[in-house]
């Protein structure tokens, strides 16, 4: 048994570091990429994003300790969700592989629950976050003034307010929707190293649609075919937000407060791209505002 747990620790900590590298590498690609003014970043004294990384670090902190009840609710959903990857893998290493091992048949697939975990990570933080997510983008919107500037998007010129079939039912469909999506593309985790880079690639911009879901409603945007073009309109816009988003969630123990990042960043995404209408590149999401 002390060998097992020696073992699994070992796994998360390879996850960890392929997983850092590839990030580092990536982050080093884009820097080069705008050296050559291959993409324009955003514009100087833009109010939809703060100007540097460290500034938006700063500024969800800020928001946090000014809203105890998100700041709890945070801790709460952060602390199930590291206890479940850390349980779900201990018994994916402890009980399925040696199980998958001692059969016949089993025995080539036992190595593939070394990625099962690391697959099912975004949507164990979806799960975890259910409600606080919409709540936490509202609470940005509101206390940066993005509602009030993205609410004359709308015809009415006011923020839209959901219904409860809306509000409840389809936003419950669209999240599982996104799950089930998320999770058939986290099958390409089985190929080693690039895996959780193509994982990210394939199902990025379906989760920036789902982390915006309730504003893009209050924009004006009611309904998943409304919604659906919008999204479509822009859809590079997305898919690179929600390619950093997968990419940063898929870390190890740290995958959980990466989440919550990217709720806080999707409010400035939105006005990014429908009031300011900055034009897509690799460096959105993660690094979205962030001085190269």
């Amino acid at each position: 048994m002390g060998r097992a747990r020696t073992a699994t620790m070992a796994s998360w900590a390879s996850r960890s570091i392929v997983l850092l590298m590839m990030f580092l590498l990536l982050i080093e690609f884009c820097r080069s990429l705008a050296s050559n003014d291959m993409f324009d970043g955003d514009d100087e004294g833009s109010t939809q994003s703060p100007s540097s990384l460290s500034a938006r670090l700063k500024g969800m902190r800020s928001l946090l300790e000014s809203e105890p009840r998100m700041l709890v609710g945070m801790v709460f959903r952060v602390t199930i969700a590291i206890t479940l990857e850390i349980n779900l893998d201990a018994f994916l290493k402890l009980v399925v592989a040696p199980f998958l091992a001692a059969s016949i048949v089993g025995a080539a697939a036992a190595p593939l629950t070394f990625f099962v975990g690391q697959a099912l990570q975004p949507i164990i933080h979806s799960f975890c976050f259910y409600g606080f997510d919409d709540k936490f983008i509202m609470v940005t919107l509101d206390a940066t003034g993005g509602k009030e500037r993205l609410a004359v998007l709308s015809k009415s010129g006011q923020w839209h307010e959901m219904g409860f079939f809306h509000k409840y039912f389809i936003r419950s469909c669209i999240k599982a929707a996104a799950g089930f999506y998320l999770g058939f593309a986290g099958l390409a985790t089985a190929i080693p190293f690039v895996g959780p880079v193509l994982t990210a690639l394939l199902s990025g911009w379906a989760v920036a649609w789902d982390l915006v879901y309730i504003p893009l409603s209050g924009m004006g945007r009611v309904g998943v075919l409304r919604q659906g073009l919008s999204v479509f309109a822009h859809f590079w816009e997305y898919y690179w937000f929600g390619f950093w988003a997968v990419l940063i969630e898929e870390i190890p123990i740290a995958g959980p407060v990466c989440h919550v990042y990217n709720v806080y960043s999707a409010a400035f995404f939105l006005e990014r791209i429908y009031l300011n209408k900055t034009p897509a590149s690799v460096v959105d999401g993660f690094l979205d505002g962030v001085e190269l």
